[in-house]
């Protein structure tokens, strides 16, 4: 959804009393303003609702913009107009995220989910072959996609994130078995309001809830179609309750493994020295080993930041994929 303007105008005067740096947020939120103006929305029709979306510089080579757990399209917003001319960035949200319709009821998250709606968008759009940028959660859907249809996928960046996380096969029947509780007991609370906030207390329950990960405008661009207004003027968060359930589910590293050893693709990874590690180092540098051997080229580029310098800090992350776009070698 879009603020109203005011609105807008009175959260950046309460930020720049707070900190004083009015100059700076003024230029910033002029330049989120202009970069979201300068996108179009789409919808994609799928069984099960929507998938929501938006582009920018439509007709240009066409790149997937994959988002974070929790997160949605707008994670993009920044990025999307530093990239060359010719590119064309089409920026989804997942289901149950944003603007998107939310998976059906009674169906829990798995990444498989992720890599379908990837197939969706792709036989949309009738792509033969296909970019794709994605963040986090977005980067790890990226490569098992790849994994799965190899000659499908030209180039991948992933943004903060090095592997999907995994799950020990010797722990995954008590994961499952929680996991499954959780989901049942998470399933009796759909349907009853949502907790709603003044938006200068949703915007601070946000940047707090992601560890201060986000920059206050970082949050602000998220909150745009991570939000819905009521009619009292209160701000609620728009994502499915159920996300916040762990996955039943999850993946072995040896399967990780299975489809990393199955890349083509030219592999772009952003990593930002702030940004978590979910894992041991041991398993980072043997899946990294693999996509050295595997992908057609493998740059690692390590960049001042938190886990979302992207959003934060567009300017750095940018002209690295502008870059590895172009190339052609």
């Amino acid at each position: 959804m879009r603020f109203p303007f005011d609105i807008s105008v009175l959260r950046i005067s309460v930020i720049l009393e707070r900190s004083g740096h009015i100059l700076l947020r003024a230029l910033h939120s002029r330049s989120t303003l202009s970069s979201v103006a300068m996108a179009k929305e789409i919808t994609i029709p799928i069984i099960s609702g929507h998938i929501a979306g938006k582009v920018w510089n439509e007709g240009g080579s066409p790149i997937l913009g994959l988002h974070g757990w929790m997160d949605n399209a707008g994670t993009w917003d920044g990025v999307a107009p530093l990239l060359p001319k010719s590119v064309s960035l089409i920026a989804i949200d997942f289901p149950s995220h944003g603007l998107s319709s939310p998976r059906p009821r009674g169906t829990p998250f798995h990444f498989s989910n992720l890599l379908l709606t990837i197939e969706r968008v792709v036989q949309h759009f009738g792509w033969k072959e296909v970019n794709i940028i994605g963040h986090s959660l977005g980067g790890a859907a990226a490569m098992l996609y790849a994994g799965a249809f190899p000659e499908k996928v030209k180039k991948i960046v992933m943004v903060d994130l090095i592997k999907p996380l995994s799950v020990d096969a010797a722990d995954q029947p008590d994961k499952t078995a929680r996991g499954i509780l959780d989901f049942m007991e998470a399933e009796l609370k759909i349907g009853r309001e949502p907790p709603s906030y003044e938006y200068t207390t949703l915007l601070d329950k946000m940047v707090m809830s992601y560890r201060f990960s986000l920059t206050e405008e970082a949050a602000e661009v998220l909150l745009k179609r991570g939000s819905v207004k009521h009619a009292d003027g209160l701000y609620s968060f728009n994502y499915d309750p159920l996300l916040k359930v762990g996955s039943i589910f999850g993946t072995s590293f040896d399967q990780q493994k299975a489809f990393a050893n199955r890349l083509q693709c030219e592999l772009l990874l952003i990593k930002a020295s702030n940004g978590p590690l979910y894992e041991s180092r041991e398993l980072y540098d043997e899946i990294i080993s693999i996509y050295e051997k595997k992908a057609k080229k493998f740059i690692l580029k390590k960049v001042e930041g938190t886990h979302h310098v992207h959003l934060n800090n567009p300017e750095i992350v940018a002209p690295i994929i502008s870059e590895f776009i172009e190339d052609k070698s």
